[in-house]
């Protein structure tokens, strides 16, 4: 019996690449919730102080807290300029999704392999909105879920030996 092999040819659309830049680039969604946290954790203390009636911080400190806040700013520019970078780079490529018996490999152009496996290798299937990571022993691999056919998708939600994570990137 010959084996079944099917290709799907895709790119990434904008909302995609975004959630595919932040799973590269490994921030996900920590930018936002890390933000909020340091801004509560401020406001807190600041009130727990206003409450307490401590008297405020020496100018050498007030400085550290000001050096601190800029460097998170600097942090937070530099992450949203790789996040840009790496999604207009995801938006230019054309990848080639091969499906078979056994697993699936995925190619840049038609002869680049990028990424390849079994379906008995799969340990994780990460499922958000746009996208599905895929963990293997090779890596990550990051798929549309526009563009992933049925049957592909309900042999990933069927791995018994694979985690099924749901997620939010954005």
């Amino acid at each position: 019996m010959a084996e079944e092999i099917r290709q799907t040819t895709f790119s990434f659309d904008e909302d995609e690449a975004k959630a595919v830049a932040r799973c590269e680039v490994g921030v996900g969604d920590l930018p936002g919730k890390a933000t909020f946290w340091i801004v509560f954790a401020v406001l807190l203390s600041v009130g727990a102080g206003i409450i307490l009636e401590l008297p405020l911080p020496s100018a050498n400190m007030l400085g550290i807290y000001g050096a601190t806040a800029l460097l998170w700013i600097l942090f937070m520019i530099y992450i949203r300029h790789r996040l840009r970078v790496t999604e207009e780079e995801l938006k230019k490529r054309t990848l080639i999704l091969v499906e078979e018996t056994g697993g699936f490999a995925l190619y840049e152009f038609s002869t680049e392999l990028r990424y390849h496996a079994g379906y008995e290798e799969i340990t994780s299937v990460e499922k958000g909105d746009h996208i599905y990571r895929i963990s293997a022993p090779m890596g990550r691999i990051c798929l549309p879920v526009r563009k992933i056919p049925s049957e592909f998708r309900d042999r990933l939600d069927s791995l018994k030996d694979a985690r099924q994570i749901p997620r939010n990137w954005m």
